[in-house]
């Protein structure tokens, strides 16, 4: 909210919503007037002096300029201190017989230069617009102008300009920032509100009125802009795992173990299953592993037999999960277009172009890769491959970033379809209501053709001319014109889908290879899972059997490069943008 109205549902200083607005108020053009200039100088009348023309303009987002004229008396004079005097300087008319007079321009010296041939002492005079934002606080600045601005889109604030900071706010709205003539902050919207003014025939200056189109080439209707938004995804894949010995049937001890003890082997080990599973690149078994352990010390099968267990922890069964832990870079490429249909209809594309990358880095990624776990992170969700991710993504700065170029775009295309100008001359005593936050209908006839358009005032420039007695304003109206009939909620587009292709891994079941007997395969040293040797072997009849290693082997599958590269997403959306179309009859 700024001045009780919302940005992008009230016009802005305008009335609040739901109350009656006036009616607009028709000119009474004169006939003749009687008029002359009071031009105070650090608050004092320094009318007598005023000489030549007294000239000033204000104009949209810019600075109120003044240039006055003072025909000093002879003798000693230090132009200089005449600078940073404060100006105001009124008009004054006679009506009905009574003088009026109209505060028109309020600012200060800036350079005044003195001519020695004339004693003529020129002033030209500025309300200090940039200057004084410069002056404002970020928060102010922030209050006045809001707008929406990313960092990721312009530069930090720190140590930069606060007007080019107010400049790149209002780049994303559709206003403008200036002084009113009273010299109060003023930021106007530029879009048409119901005319608060009717010039009616004949009030114009004869052949004063023209019209200025824009070129075709200068109204953009196309704002192409590339967004690339990287950031982290942690992924945590699981590997299930499993491996029984040969000759058991079940997890019992008549099934498993009695069916071992009567053809002992070796066996593999817990550590020597951890081991493996950290040779092949895991970072740990997950929690809640199946091992079927030897038993302990005592009685078992059929007939009974005592069981001295010397190793607690041989396993004759296990079933786990290895997971291993990286980052990727994910980069979304999103192509938004922001476009005026009925422009494009009318002239065709008229293309900008623009671009914003942005990137998230996050200490929490060495934490991830570093961590001792046994489960995944809380926030971990699963995928279509079957990992468990965490995407580290900043997204509001994201959708800042997204809706301020988003914002910029559309205002690039509404400011240059505004470009079209329609100027004319007034006496001033008929211009002396007009300022920069009206809408002004004009209604004319030249050549016996009418003429109208009701357009937002862009700028005003006054001559009072002394030596001709003429005083006239210059106003300039900003036109749009484009049209259109739907426009898009400017919102960050939705996510496109990120995952690469593939599918979950399948369990992993490792065979076993035992020697030391003549049934013995040929020991093959790259076939994971275990390799050991019968306790009962033939050595006594064929000494020139292999005995084979020792060992519990595993490896872990390849990761496709494009589960662990850059990954790029592609994803485009268009948005539609409606220009006002202003009455204009000509």
């Amino acid at each position: 909210m700024l001045n009780g109205s919302t940005l992008n549902g009230a016009t802005l200083n305008g009335a609040p919503p739901g109350s009656v607005l006036p009616e607009p108020i028709t000119i009474e053009p004169v006939a003749a007037m009687v008029w002359a200039p009071r031009v105070l100088v650090n608050g004092q009348d320094l009318s007598h002096l005023v000489t030549g023309q007294v000239k000033f303009s204000r104009a949209e987002g810019g600075r109120a300029v003044a240039d006055v004229l003072f025909l000093v008396d002879p003798g000693t004079l230090d132009p200089a201190s005449w600078d940073g005097k404060a100006v105001e300087i009124f008009y004054r008319d006679l009506v009905a017989g009574v003088w009026r007079e109209t505060l028109r321009y309020r600012g200060w010296i800036e350079g005044p230069e003195l001519s020695q041939q004339t004693r003529i002492l020129r002033c030209q005079c500025s309300d200090r617009l940039q200057e004084d934002i410069e002056a404002l606080p970020i928060e102010q600045i922030d209050a006045l102008t809001a707008g929406i601005w990313s960092e990721d889109v312009f530069e930090p604030v720190a140590g930069r300009s606060r007007w080019d900071y107010a400049q790149e706010r209002l780049s994303t709205r559709a206003a403008s920032l200036q002084r009113s003539i009273e010299g109060a902050w003023q930021v106007t919207d530029w879009a048409v509100t119901p005319p608060a003014y009717i010039i009616p025939a004949g009030t114009v200056m004869f052949e004063s009125l023209e019209w200025l189109p824009a070129a075709a080439a200068d109204r953009t209707n196309v704002v192409v802009v590339e967004a690339d938004y990287r950031f982290i995804r942690l992924r945590e894949r699981h590997q299930a795992f499993s491996w029984r010995h040969p000759d058991i049937v079940g997890d019992s001890i008549d099934n498993g173990f009695c069916v071992w003890r009567h053809d002992d082997t070796d066996l593999p080990d817990l550590e020597m299953i951890a081991d493996a599973s950290k040779g092949a690149g895991y970072g740990a078994i997950l929690k809640d592993p199946f091992w079927l352990i030897l038993p302990p010390n005592g009685v078992y099968c059929d007939p009974p037999a005592g069981w001295t267990n010397k190793f607690n922890d041989q396993v004759l069964r296990a079933s786990w999960t290895s997971a291993r832990r990286w980052s990727q870079r994910v980069t979304e490429q999103y192509t938004l277009r922001i476009e005026a249909p009925a422009s494009v209809a009318a002239i065709g594309e008229v293309i900008a172009r623009d671009r914003v990358t942005l990137e998230t880095e996050a200490d929490r990624e060495e934490e991830f890769l570093q961590a001792e776990f046994d489960s995944p992170d809380a926030d971990a969700v699963q995928d279509a491959l079957g990992d468990y991710v965490v995407d580290l993504r900043e997204q509001a700065r994201a959708d800042v970033a997204v809706v301020c170029m988003l914002k910029r775009g559309e205002v690039q295309i509404l400011g240059e379809h505004r470009q079209n100008r329609l100027t004319f001359d007034l006496p001033s005593s008929d211009a002396l209501p007009f300022r920069l936050e009206h809408t002004l209908d004009l209604r004319d006839v030249i050549l016996g053709s009418p003429v109208r358009c009701v357009g937002k005032v862009f700028s005003l420039s006054e001559v009072w001319d002394l030596d001709s007695g003429t005083a006239i304003t210059t106003v300039e109206l900003a036109v749009s014109q484009g049209g259109g009939l739907d426009a898009d909620v400017l919102t960050p587009p939705p996510k496109p889908p990120s995952t690469p292709p593939g599918s979950p891994p399948l369990e992993i079941v490792l065979p076993t290879q035992l020697g030391g007997r003549n049934s013995s395969p040929i020991y093959d040293d790259e076939l994971d899972g275990f390799a050991g040797n019968y306790t009962q072997n033939d050595l006594d009849i064929n000494p020139a059997l292999e005995l084979f290693e020792y060992r519990f082997q595993v490896t872990a599958p390849e990761i496709p490069a494009e589960h662990q590269d850059e990954y790029l997403v592609p994803a485009e959306q268009t948005y539609r943008v409606r220009i006002p179309h202003d009455l204009l009859e000509l």
